[in-house]
């Protein structure tokens, strides 16, 4: 069911990261999860990714500097931020520099499950527009 769906899952709190890794092995997500920016940074070059969950809040690189960073790597990968600390501005820029959402701690397994599901609609219309110009109805609409 998951098509090899891979997700990358940067947070410096390990009980978080089993926490995802957890949830989306359950629709078996391919799930990878690193503590910091430069260790996901490293893992972004080996592989690619549909997918990344990232906290906003991380020791030495904050989620804001990991987005702009992995979009310069792979400008087609649906990013999104995950904080207990949500200001409007750091909402505001994390739309800004390209991530798809922005998920506030706690969170719920669907919303979990429905962001997968957003970002990868996303990317599909995205392909599907290189591939093909304007066209048809969006994935989104079907779905």
């Amino acid at each position: 069911m998951a098509d090899n769906v891979r997700i990358m899952v940067i947070d410096d709190e390990p009980s978080v990261l089993e926490s995802f890794k957890m949830i989306l092995k359950i629709k078996d997500y391919d799930v990878t999860t690193f503590p910091d920016g430069p260790s996901a940074l490293a893992g972004l070059k080996k592989g690619q990714f549909d997918l990344v969950f990232c906290d906003l809040k991380l020791p030495g690189m904050d989620g804001l500097e990991i987005l702009k960073k992995v979009k310069e790597v792979d400008p087609e990968v649906e990013f999104i931020i995950v904080t207990a600390y949500a200001t409007e501005s750091s909402h505001a820029n994390a739309i800004t520099l390209g991530a798809l959402e922005y998920l506030r701690k706690p969170f719920l397994m669907e919303e979990i499950y429905e962001l997968v599901e957003r970002g990868l609609r996303r990317r599909r219309s995205k392909a599907a527009r290189r591939e093909g110009g304007e066209g048809g109805p969006s994935l989104a609409a079907i779905h």
